[in-house]
């Protein structure tokens, strides 16, 4: 079986236009792969004489941050310059991922807690919108002035972060500023959001909320589920069908390199594999939507915000089994109820009929209660 390797590029690179993408190792059969994008318009030059930025091209987390720093924002009365301020911040001390943990610094402003005025205390750091209202509640303290402030929107990110190098927020304040136009006051030409496919080692092909199956899918037909959102999720998840399974890998922004288990996936390598395991990819499937769920597979069951019995399953719901598998089901297709799972060492991710036998839950967890 084909092994497609994954690896995250970060951070984004700014040449002409920063693009966030994923790219294979070098073999002769690698290929430059994108997530789903939208696209922030040029703003102000890079240098005089020197002509304006292009876009940069945004993640569905990357865009699901943009959104929520700016609602953050409104809600506590910042200007647009604090909000750009604060893009500035976050794309350079995470490039946008509320996931990104380095030591005790931990989310999209990379917050060690307790911080400044204790601001950085009594949420998950790994939460956009908390862990915004901690940037906005830092930044009106220690620059109360800051819309009418003399310095430099990088000296007011650094007056937050303290990170000792105020330069590096500068090369992003034309994409905050492009972003800010766009989304926080309407005032600029909107984000291009028109490629509605999604994007993995497959192109998944998303209407609203309809998702076709890919012919990778082994089973033709459209899935129809309740909302746009969970679309999203289904969809990113069938973008990696074929995708070796690996103990232990997948994130928030796809596959990674397994772990160690003592045991059968020890066996098969999993350690050395790039992949997902079972709970990896859901977990990723939801992230793409913009959902944050824990793993393992158990813990998706015990916290989920919604469940109901298989038989009131919709798709985009979370099946179980024992304490030891996860699948996402698809609904029925061609009257055989389906479901994308990422099965065990040895396998790859695949559609699957439900087994509703054995340790089989007979229950369904719902990541997005409306939906």
């Amino acid at each position: 079986m084909k092994k497609w390797l994954l690896i995250p590029l970060i951070p984004v690179v700014l040449i002409v236009a920063a693009l966030l993408v994923f790219v294979q190792p070098d073999d002769a059969e690698a290929q430059i792969i994108k997530p789903p994008t939208c696209t922030a318009p040029g703003a102000t030059p890079n240098q005089p004489g020197t002509g304006s930025y292009g876009g940069i091209s945004l993640s569905p987390v990357q865009m699901d941050s943009v959104q929520k720093i700016l609602s953050v924002a409104k809600g506590m009365s910042i200007t647009r310059r604090g909000a750009v301020v604060a893009l500035q911040a976050a794309m350079q001390e995470s490039t946008l991922n509320p996931q990104a943990t380095n030591g005790n610094a931990v989310g999209l402003f990379q917050q060690i807690a307790p911080g400044p005025f204790n601001a950085y205390v009594g949420y998950d750091r790994t939460d956009p919108e908390p862990a915004s209202k901690g940037f906005f509640t830092v930044l009106t303290k220690r620059a109360p002035n800051y819309e009418t402030d003399p310095r430099t929107n990088a000296e007011l990110a650094e007056e937050v972060e303290r990170s000792g190098l105020p330069g590096h927020y500068t090369k992003w304040q034309p994409f905050a500023e492009a972003a800010v136009a766009a989304l926080f006051d309407g005032s600029g030409p909107p984000l291009d959001c028109s490629d509605k496919s999604v994007k993995g080692r497959i192109q998944v092909q998303v209407r609203g909320n309809e998702v076709t199956l890919p012919a990778e899918a082994g089973v033709s037909g459209v899935i129809q589920t309740a909302t746009p959102q969970v679309a999203t999720a289904v969809a990113a998840g069938l973008s990696w069908l074929g995708t070796t399974y690996a103990w232990g890998g997948g994130d928030a922004n796809g596959p990674t390199k397994g772990v160690r288990d003592g045991g059968v996936a020890d066996q098969h390598g999993d350690y050395n594999k790039i992949g997902f395991d079972c709970s990896g990819l859901t977990l990723y499937s939801y992230a793409q939507a913009g959902v944050k769920i824990t793993r393992p597979s158990n813990s998706q069951l015990t916290n989920a915000k919604m469940t109901v019995p298989f038989s009131q399953a919709r798709p985009g719901d979370l099946l179980f089994w024992g304490t030891h598998h996860v699948a996402m089901y698809l609904g029925q297709i061609n009257g055989q109820h389906m479901m994308l799972e990422a099965p065990q060492s040895g396998d790859v991710v695949k559609v699957s009929k439900v087994r509703t036998g054995g340790d089989f839950r007979n229950v369904g967890a719902r990541p997005i209660p409306g939906g």
